[in-house]
């Protein structure tokens, strides 16, 4: 593999609720910027992984999805594959998208993912969100899952109450967790929730399912984002091009090994051992947070926090701005919002930004390395798929 795969450009179209905007009008914003932060034009791109949940069950666009959107752009003519494994679908084609580069097969190749979710009639959104999980098996649910709510909320809110219970978090520590999200999407220019929240306001906010009020999981966003990857000696030699230091996958473990690690888990220690590094040397993260029972849960698969340190890391602000350990400055999922094909893209695009000194008001202080990981889907009870890159400062 070459080791001088590096992400050359970044776009995002802001996410939010785009009643108004079809996926061909995001994924324009998206792949013009990327394309002009990589000093490159379309006839610079050998390949495209096109990212994209749900547009055969919002949009009816089931097949050649990339392909149709692309077009008007002048992507054609060159492969387009199109990628889905729901929320991880960002995350899997970037990586798909970096194996295409390392392998030595192009040099220069985008990823985009582009999510239209939001409908005047709700309960169809909320409806199609029940194809991430086994249609044949699911979860129990409560009254109005898939009707009034995603029925993943149902999971995230069961989540929270095992981490009441066997890791002695409390409503509070999840509260001053999402709140420290969005305070970070006020100032996230690209983010759906832009209004800030005390830890207050979050526990006040309506109870969507005990114990989760609707400021503890992640809007449904309308988005998309994009990301060049490229070998060019002269852009990887550059000093905006950010390494990609190791991107992996996973999925869920067999049913007959019950000890082994879960997706996120397989999937983190796998990059960590590509890169060389371990949790120790990442300076910031984003991780998957389609709720802050998920973040906290992340935390510890990832091996950033020590499993039983979560309410305190909670409490004492160490994922702060100002803590030891950075997660989800951009506001995450919570904050900057969740379109499903896209949301794997936006981390990266908002992680670039902090390694290039380029976040303006949500910049660390010289980030050097950080961690990138987003799931997605449901197998089992368990998460279904799970990405893993680790970028570094060119």
């Amino acid at each position: 593999m070459n080791s001088d795969a590096v992400i050359s450009g970044v776009g995002m179209h802001p996410f939010g609720k785009h009643l108004g905007l079809s996926m061909k009008d995001m994924a324009r914003v998206a792949v013009d910027a990327a394309l002009a932060d990589a000093s490159i034009g379309v006839p610079d791109v050998q390949a495209v992984f096109f990212s994209n949940a749900l547009a055969g069950l919002i949009t009816g666009q089931e097949c050649i999805r990339g392909e149709v959107t692309l077009y008007p752009l002048g992507l054609a003519g060159i492969p387009i594959h199109n990628v889905e494994n729901a929320c991880a679908s960002g995350g899997n084609a970037l990586h798909l998208a970096w194996m295409a580069v390392a392998s030595g097969m192009y040099d220069t190749v985008l990823a985009v993912g582009v999510e239209k979710t939001n409908l005047e009639d709700r309960q169809r959104t909320f409806s199609a969100y029940a194809a991430g999980m086994d249609v044949e098996e699911g979860f129990a649910t409560g009254d109005g899952a898939g009707q009034e709510r995603s029925p993943f909320v149902d999971r995230q809110a069961r989540l929270a109450s095992t981490l009441f219970d066997e890791r002695g978090v409390t409503l509070e520590g999840l509260a001053r967790v999402a709140s420290r999200s969005l305070e970070a999407a006020r100032l996230n220019p690209f983010a759906h929730r832009r209004f800030g929240a005390s830890p207050e306001d979050v526990l006040n906010a309506r109870v969507v399912v005990e114990p989760l009020t609707s400021l503890m999981s992640s809007p449904i966003s309308d988005g998309a984002a994009a990301v060049v990857v490229t070998s060019r000696p002269e852009v990887a030699r550059s000093a905006r091009a950010v390494p990609v230091l190791a991107s992996r996958m996973a999925t869920r473990p067999p049913k007959d090994q019950p000890d082994a690690p879960n997706a996120v888990e397989a999937s983190t220690r796998l990059a960590y051992e590509q890169a060389g590094l371990g949790p120790e040397d990442m300076d910031l993260a984003e991780v998957h947070d389609a709720s802050v029972a998920y973040e906290l849960m992340a935390w510890t698969d990832t091996g950033l926090c020590a499993p039983g340190d979560e309410q305190r890391w909670a409490m004492e602000g160490v994922t702060d701005a100002t803590g030891s350990m950075p997660v989800n400055r951009s506001g995450g999922l919570v904050g900057r919002g969740h379109a499903l094909g896209a949301s794997g893209l936006a981390q990266v695009h908002d992680v670039v930004q902090q390694l290039r000194g380029e976040a303006g008001d949500l910049q660390l202080a010289d980030p050097q390395r950080a961690l990138v990981q987003i799931g997605g889907g449901v197998v089992d009870w368990l998460t279904a798929a799970s990405s893993v890159h680790i970028l570094g400062k060119g």
